[in-house]
């Protein structure tokens, strides 16, 4: 078992190894974005956008099961599998607003008001199981260590 700072460096360099595949599927991905809302009435954008989504999915896939490999407790491990379905599913609703938007007949604020509710819902379901699991397994690290630990994407000497 290892110690928070081990479980956070480890992380973090696997995170900097991905890095170049993590930033080609946010470049298709949001050149899919485009193509669909500048194509409106072809159906080959939503096929380049169904490979960044798969593309993300599978990045996401590599990351929780690297996690999970972390920590030996059952229950830690379906919070971190759920808490990135909840980034996905995120990454899926804040990316796919505007062409919902454009391409549904739904008026401005109702669709203001449906992203918004499943916004806050799918942030407070993270809040709440990143809490959670901050109590089943403390040297986990939560995702706010991640985000400020360490400020740099060098290499990270061990």
């Amino acid at each position: 078992m290892k110690t928070k700072q081990e479980r956070t460096r480890f992380i973090q360099e696997a995170k900097r190894r991905l890095m170049k595949q993590r930033l080609l599927s946010a470049l298709l991905y949001g050149t899919s974005i485009v193509l669909v809302v500048a194509n409106r009435g072809a159906y080959w954008p939503f096929a380049v956008l169904v490979v960044a989504l798969v593309l993300i999915a599978r990045l996401h896939s590599q990351e929780v099961n690297r996690d999970m490999a972390l920590t030996e407790n059952r229950n830690m491990k379906r919070i971190i599998q759920v808490q990135y379905v909840i980034d996905y599913c995120f990454i899926v609703l804040v990316g796919l607003f505007l062409p919902v938007v454009l391409n549904l007949a739904l008026p401005f604020f109702t669709s203001i008001g449906i992203y918004l509710v499943l916004a806050v819902a799918l942030l407070m379901t993270d809040s709440i199981l990143e809490r959670r699991g901050k109590k089943l397994d403390p040297e986990h690290p939560t995702k706010k260590e991640l985000r400020t630990y360490p400020k740099t994407w060098k290499k990270l000497k061990t």
